[in-house]
């Protein structure tokens, strides 16, 4: 089977894309912040296996003391569910203090989480607000957040949850960055652009 050289170049700049990330290792931060995945919640109104491997992989930091807070990014699902309510109740019943826990429920993307986290983080604090961050989410999608959290103003550290990455993970994820080339969202995660909300 052959491809046209046009067709190939696409799929290597796609599959290019979503490489993950070696582990870290890591440092002390001001906060710990669990990205949301959707749907959050199964038909049953169980918790997903990608949501609850990534609260799962937020509170084994925050158990190891590297953060005293532990930040749950996640708006409004299709479900009606709320992402960073689910996965507070989650981490609730695995036993983190719920004074521990900040949410951010408004979302709907990674630009979004990662600028409305640091927004978060950085109330009442002394500019500038360069907050320290873990961030914690799947493997394939470490990368964009990273560099998204970074865009908001935050210096980040990764770390991924236990979720394999799937091929149909690999390309999603990088058909999204290839897709992120034709808007500014390193403007929009820092603040510089509207929101899907129509907020500055």
């Amino acid at each position: 089977m052959r491809f046209h050289p046009s067709l190939l170049s696409v799929l290597v700049v796609l599959f290019g894309c979503a490489t993950v990330p070696p582990p870290q290792a890591l440092g002390p931060a001001d906060a710990i912040v669990v990205l949301g995945n959707r749907p959050p919640v199964e038909p049953d109104g169980s918790v997903r296996f990608e949501t609850r491997e990534r609260v799962e992989a937020g509170v084994r930091v925050y158990r190891r003391g590297l953060a005293p807070i532990l930040l749950m990014a996640g708006g409004p699902a299709p479900s009606g569910h709320v992402e960073a309510e689910v996965m507070r109740d989650l981490a609730i019943e695995l036993g983190v203090p719920p004074e521990a826990i900040r949410i951010e429920p408004r979302s709907t993307d990674t630009i979004e989480n990662a600028r409305f986290s640091v927004a978060i983080l950085c109330e009442d604090q002394p500019e500038p607000c360069v907050p320290e961050v873990i961030v914690v989410t799947s493997p394939y999608h470490l990368r964009r957040a990273e560099h998204l959290f970074e865009c908001a103003g935050a210096q980040v550290q990764i770390h991924g949850a236990d979720v394999p990455t799937q091929p149909f993970h690999v390309f999603s994820e990088s058909f999204i960055q290839v897709m992120y080339g034709f808007i500014p969202e390193c403007r929009r995660a820092a603040g510089g652009e509207p929101t899907r909300e129509g907020e500055w």
